[in-house]
């Protein structure tokens, strides 16, 4: 199984290396290094622990996460545009339910990529999150954020409790 995950993930680098050098052969002395380099990375930060990274969750999971960064900003933009649109900054504390690892740092550092939050502290499993309006920015977006990057590490959340 890790032999098979090593090559998906050499695959995927030389292909990443080959939309960007094209295929000038001289390009790949350095991008056997780059690959190789990236490999290395990969086992460094966990990628072999359980809740890695799954590459077929990545075509799922980028369409949304775009779709809600562009959504977010318009949002963002309008409500800074419009002075009666409200704005109403503050804090919310989120318990985290994935598990302590990559799938748990991926979203955290997410909803600061989003539009109008910020991951402001982690203690332990409570998150405060920055919101530009609490009442649009509530517990249940988080919720659908954490659903789909537990979807895209292959991790079930924690129950509650």
């Amino acid at each position: 199984m890790l032999r098979r995950i090593s090559a998906g993930w050499a695959l995927a680098l030389a292909g990443f290396w080959w939309v960007l050098a094209g295929p000038v052969p001289e390009a790949w002395w350095v991008g056997i290094l780059a690959v190789g380099f990236g490999l290395f990375l990969h086992t460094a930060l966990g990628g072999r622990q359980p809740g890695r990274l799954r590459l077929s969750a990545i075509p799922a999971f980028i369409p949304w996460f775009i779709l809600e960064a562009v959504r977010g900003g318009f949002d963002v933009a309008r409500r800074s545009m419009a002075p009666s649109l409200p704005l109403a900054p503050g804090f919310l504390r989120y318990r985290i339910r994935l598990p302590h690892g990559p799938s748990r740092v991926f979203f955290v550092n997410c909803i600061s990529l989003l539009p109008g939050t910020f991951s402001a502290d982690l203690e332990g499993d409570a998150l405060r999150v920055h919101v530009l309006a609490e009442a649009e920015s509530g517990p249940s977006r988080l919720a659908v954020l954490e659903g789909k990057v537990g979807r895209l590490f292959g991790v079930d959340r924690l129950p509650d409790g």
